[in-house]
């Protein structure tokens, strides 16, 4: 099992360089979420310098005549590993001969070991399985498919996305202004406040609360990568998670000690991993 995490920019990765295994390099253009300035090729060099596996993030959704310019930028980082969302963008790797160098970025669409098999067969390095069905539904998915799995074990959820900028749009018809980083919504029948976010790729929705898995990780070493979404966190307690999963990794899954997670005062949830989702019908009123 490799810990990797998702990278936005230089300091970050500075400060867990000698202890994760993987690092996702979200790049700025073509990342679905990124920073501006942070420097691939400087991040690239001291993942090196760190024997750190470098994986490049060109995970967006490309339109007609944005995924003509992406082969250049394949071809410059052809040695390393892709985390890879557009299925388009895969073609052109397997084109290249460089299929067996993708982790499949699929969000949560694969959910079920139909799916999980009909992508393996491709030959991907990982495959990205939903972290929104139940642990018993992953642990079946491994079994059928004995396929690489990439599994999210801890971090921010994106539970909706749009290409449209809708803060943007809501801005100019509203009259009002405000920091587009910096909001909540609430929706009418939910009680809590979900942090959303808008860049030049569109605008998201994230659930109030990090995902945390790392007292599963024991059902699930068979995952290949654990990944560790560093969105929203602070570059102090992405150190302390990723340390708390070192050492349960490092203990063959003993000793583990959440009150550690307790006490950095995030708003953690084990999500779907227990239970099914349920989808409530409408009551249906004759009149």
């Amino acid at each position: 099992m490799k810990i990797v995490s998702s990278i936005y920019n230089i300091e970050q990765l500075k400060t867990i360089s000698t202890i994760i295994d993987s690092a996702i390099l979200m790049m700025p253009e073509y990342s679905l979420i990124y920073e501006d300035d942070f420097d691939i090729d400087e991040a690239i060099k001291i993942c090196q310098e760190n024997h750190i596996e470098i994986i490049i993030g060109i995970n967006k959704l490309f339109l007609e005549h944005e995924i003509k310019q992406i082969k250049n930028v394949l071809d410059k980082y052809k040695d390393f590993l892709f985390f890879i969302h557009d299925l388009g963008v895969v073609s052109i790797l397997e084109n290249m001969g460089l299929i067996n160098h993708v982790i499949l970025d699929s969000s949560t669409m694969i959910c079920n070991g139909l799916d999980t098999e009909t992508y393996n067969i491709l030959g991907f390095d990982a495959i990205n399985i939903s972290s929104e069905i139940p642990i018993n539904d992953v642990i079946k998915i491994f079994n059928d498919t004995n396929a690489n799995i990439f599994y999210q074990v801890f971090g921010r959820k994106m539970m909706f996305y749009s290409k449209r900028k809708l803060l943007s749009t809501y801005e100019s018809h509203s009259g009002e202004t405000f920091i587009k980083e910096k909001l909540s919504i609430k929706e009418e029948k939910r009680n809590e406040l979900l942090p959303t976010f808008e860049n030049n790729n569109g605008f998201y929705v994230f659930r109030d609360y990090y995902l945390c898995l790392i007292d599963e990780l024991e059902r699930i070493k068979f995952i290949k990568y654990a990944y560790v979404e560093s969105l929203s966190l602070t570059n102090e307690n992405l150190l302390e998670i990723i340390n708390i999963i070192h050492s349960f990794i490092d203990n063959d899954f003993q000793n583990i000690n959440l009150n550690k997670i307790t006490r950095l005062s995030l708003n953690v949830n084990k999500g779907f991993a227990d239970s099914d989702t349920i989808h409530k019908k409408e009551k249906i009123i004759n009149e």
